[in-house]
């Protein structure tokens, strides 16, 4: 057999570095994604006031379909209040095994 492409040591540093870099990629995400606010209300008067496109004032329901049906917006605030406790609730089982 031929010599190995990655000493044993490179791998022991490899993958941490890597899981590290993952986790960061991760939270920046979240973050990113945090910032957009699905819950109902005046979303008109919160764009207006200078929060830009991509700033804390957007909406995603009016900035992707325009829709201002209040019962759609429900559903999605509903939709990611879900996925944000189902999210949560397997960080702390997988926290458990650690």
């Amino acid at each position: 057999m031929g010599s190995p492409v990655l000493p044993d040591l490179g791998t022991e540093i490899l993958i941490p570095v890597c899981a590290i870099i993952g986790i960061g990629f991760s939270l920046f995400q979240w973050l990113l994604v945090s910032k957009v606010k699905l819950t109902p209300g005046s979303a008109a008067s919160n764009n207006s006031g200078g929060a830009g496109k991509n700033g804390h004032g957007d909406y995603l329901i009016e900035e992707e379909e325009g829709l201002n049906d209040h019962n759609t917006v429900l559903k999605c605030a509903e939709i990611q209040n879900a996925i944000s406790e189902g999210i949560i609730n397997y960080s702390n089982i997988a926290a458990s095994f650690f």
